[in-house]
């Protein structure tokens, strides 16, 4: 969760971190403060968050805001559909950002099913008893820089090696952008692997599929054009020929699939100012 509210500190990571977390953030409203809701685009990447104030109420997709109520800890993701959340006065969180299946190498938690019987494409897990020595240990620190320095000591201690076969995957992210490379074929070749052993590992230590992955990237990068171009007119169709979209209604798909939002209706939203992108793992097309 990333904004740019006066309540509200980004804490940076340092190695050996660098590869699995890619941010601590602080999220905080004053007693007396006015409540702040906002909207999250999806990244793909886990998060985990660590509630000291009052109760955070959340939703996903276009759902209102009493889905979900995070108390003292909760654990989202893979985040494939936008994520809405209330701050009220008396609010104070750590949220951490991990990297592509840095989660799983510090928790080594499945991923796929994460929530049970919740659905797939709303993950969370909230009031886990993993978490719950974590949190009373963090608790009774008096600020939030002690707080980070113990979650940063904390992950270190759990830090495992990465499996190889998923950092060829990470070394070779580039070639999901080239239309001619089959990105699984080519690291199933360099790994000498079966192509279904690469996408079951991949999706096991990530929680989404390759496909996914594919669709997602093509999506970050339209949101990522709207976005620089947001005091612009905007025209529906550039979008499907500058994206290799079939047609409106394949666009229009995605944008329902991610946001629960038609793409006109995200664009005149996005003045209000209150739609936020989590900086993630992957890169942007070359």
């Amino acid at each position: 969760m990333e904004q740019t509210d006066k309540d509200e500190a980004l804490f940076l990571v340092e190695a050996p971190l660098e590869d699995v977390i890619t941010s601590f953030y602080h999220l905080s409203v004053a007693s007396d403060g006015e409540p702040i809701t906002r909207h999250v685009c999806p990244n793909l990447e886990m998060m985990l968050i660590i509630n000291f104030g009052v109760p955070v109420r959340i939703s996903f997709h276009n759902n209102p805001l009493d889905t979900e109520v995070i108390g003292r800890t909760a654990v989202i993701g893979p985040l494939r559909q936008m994520l809405n959340y209330e701050l009220l006065p008396g609010a104070d969180a750590l949220v951490v950002n991990f990297k592509f299946n840095g989660f799983q190498r510090l928790f080594d938690m499945p991923l796929t099913g994460l929530a049970g019987e919740k659905g797939t494409n709303a993950e969370i897990l909230t009031g886990d008893g993993r978490f719950n020595n974590l949190w009373e240990e963090l608790a009774v620190l008096p600020t939030t820089d002690q707080r980070v320095s113990l979650l940063k000591r904390t992950a270190v201690g759990l830090l495992k090696e990465n499996d190889k076969v998923i950092q060829t995957v990470i070394s070779n992210l580039a070639q999901f952008f080239d239309p001619c490379v089959d990105p699984v074929k080519a690291i199933a070749a360099d790994t000498r692997l079966s192509e279904r052993s690469i996408q079951m590992k991949f999706q096991k230590h990530t929680g989404y599929s390759v496909k996914e992955l594919l669709r997602f990237l093509r999506f970050k990068e339209v949101i990522a054009y709207i976005l620089a171009r947001s005091n612009q007119k905007i025209a529906i169709f550039d979008l499907i020929a500058r994206h290799d979209y079939h047609d409106q209604s394949h666009l229009i798909k995605d944008f329902q699939y991610f946001l629960g939002l038609a793409p006109q209706q995200f664009i005149k939203n996005l003045n209000n100012g209150s739609f936020c992108v989590v900086s993630d793992t992957y890169p942007g097309q070359p």
